[in-house]
């Protein structure tokens, strides 16, 4: 199964805030906690214990301090995005759509709101209001990269390709850098047939992140639709060490193995593919098993 990797909600955040402390470290869970005694109504300590909640995981106590500063100033456009951030990572997309909606009624101008709204559209299956905000956030920044390539990955949702590996493109031209983009520019050229593009896009992708499980995979995929099994093989083996959970990889590595004449590695893989919850092909088992009888 190909699957694509969208971005994350990036927040758009500063990490200080507005609150004035005597020092000028970074405030700790301490000082926030000291500033909220004494002044209850103290909207910024809120916010920033909220934050530091956030990156602790914590993220119940994350909302209801984002709560408490949208009780104090409920204008606080931050907060609600700030809040809407934090149901995403708790997958209450709902109840992040209406914080981004409030957000963006106080402050119509900022695009990280649009661009994290985007994704949870993507999340509720709202695709074509995704695209819609996927634009907007890149009308007000052209030169922001993870637009392109959210948008991208919608069109292909949305069984576009050639717009979906037009935006992936523009991405890839604003940061070459990203090992993402190339691989999820690969499936989109893997879909179209143009196997040698997406074996290169792969292959990208896995110079910029060596570890990267999924890369291997799908370019062991596109080797195989190839018939190149000893590459295919190579891929599929590399996907397991990085990730032995991955039961595709099995599977697929099974099938290389019988094209490679290997019936009883073939066998095992299966076996192993199985064991993890895979859902084997009953004939194909039939098949290795009679391979390896012989």
């Amino acid at each position: 199964m190909r699957r694509f990797i969208f971005g994350v909600c990036v927040f758009f955040l500063c990490a200080s805030s507005a609150f004035a402390y005597q020092d000028t470290h970074a405030p700790t869970l301490e000082d926030l906690n000291r500033a909220i005694a004494i002044d209850p109504d103290a909207c910024d300590a809120y916010y920033d214990r909220g934050l530091l909640w956030e990156r602790q995981g914590r993220l119940l106590k994350a909302i209801a301090d984002f709560s408490q500063t949208i009780r104090i100033n409920p204008k606080d456009a931050d907060a609600y995005g700030a809040r809407g951030g934090a149901y995403v990572l708790l997958d209450n997309f709902t109840q992040a759509l209406s914080d981004y909606n409030k957000a963006l009624e106080i402050n119509p101008e900022d695009k990280g709101l649009y661009y994290n709204r985007g994704l949870v559209f993507v999340s509720l299956g709202d695709l074509k209001r995704s695209i819609a905000d996927f634009s907007q956030a890149i009308l007000m920044d052209p030169q922001y990269a993870p637009s392109y390539q959210n948008r991208g990955i919608t069109w292909e949702r949305l069984g576009d390709l050639d717009k979906a590996v037009a935006d992936i493109s523009k991405s890839i031209a604003l940061d070459p850098t990203d090992a993402v983009a190339y691989y999820n520019r690969g499936i989109c050229y893997d879909q179209e047939g143009r196997f040698i593009d997406a074996v290169n896009d792969f292959s990208k992708a896995i110079r910029l992140n060596p570890h990267y499980a999924q890369a291997y995979t799908n370019r062991g995929k596109v080797y195989a639709q190839l018939d190149e099994w000893p590459q295919a093989r190579y891929d599929f083996t590399m996907a397991i060490e990085m990730d032995p959970q991955i039961a595709q990889s099995y599977n697929d590595r099974a099938i290389v193995y019988y094209r490679l004449k290997e019936y009883r590695k073939a066998l095992e893989d299966l076996q192993k593919a199985s064991a993890l919850g895979y859902k084997v092909d009953a004939g194909l088992q039939g098949i290795i098993k009679k391979a390896v009888d012989k």
